[in-house]
């Protein structure tokens, strides 16, 4: 009878140790999963500084039939403008200190994105030209200016 008890106990405990195992297991499979979707391209060395705005005549509104023309802040809209919906690094442009994801030009369309003065890591001036609809800035001609 006693033999059978410790038999029953170890038998108990076994079945401890793995459900323990399990859920740290599940536990560290979910951390990993949760990290992927919450994180950005990785390659991205993003500070919490503001970047410093120039002050030039910026396009400041949009015309009513989405007409853009002229200059504005152009960058990675996760990195630099808090576009938190993009899941990876995007160029974006900012009118008003509203954002706007861009088609039509690329983020690497203008050199090495996450480079030092790349869109991941500087606000640079651009000179464009297209039309906004549904949000997203279309591009007709995108021209970074030279600072």
């Amino acid at each position: 009878m006693l033999v059978t008890y410790y038999f029953n106990l170890i038998i108990i405990k076994l079945r401890i140790n793995d459900m323990f195992r399990l859920s740290t297991a599940t536990t560290i499979i979910f951390y990993f999963a949760l990290n992927i979707v919450y994180a950005g391209c990785g390659s991205c060395n993003i500070s919490n500084k503001n970047s410093e705005i120039p002050t030039i005549d910026f396009v400041t509104s949009i015309n009513e039939n989405g007409a853009v023309k002229g200059l504005v802040l152009a960058s990675c809209g996760m990195c630099n403008f808090g576009m938190k919906k993009n899941r990876k690094c995007s160029l974006a442009i900012q009118i008003d200190e509203k954002s706007y994801n861009v088609k039509g030009s690329g983020i690497e369309d203008h050199g090495d994105s996450h480079a030092k003065d790349g869109f991941c890591n500087a606000v640079r001036i651009a000179k464009v030209s297209g039309q906004i609809k549904n949000n997203i800035f279309l591009s007709e001609s995108f021209e970074l200016q030279k600072e």
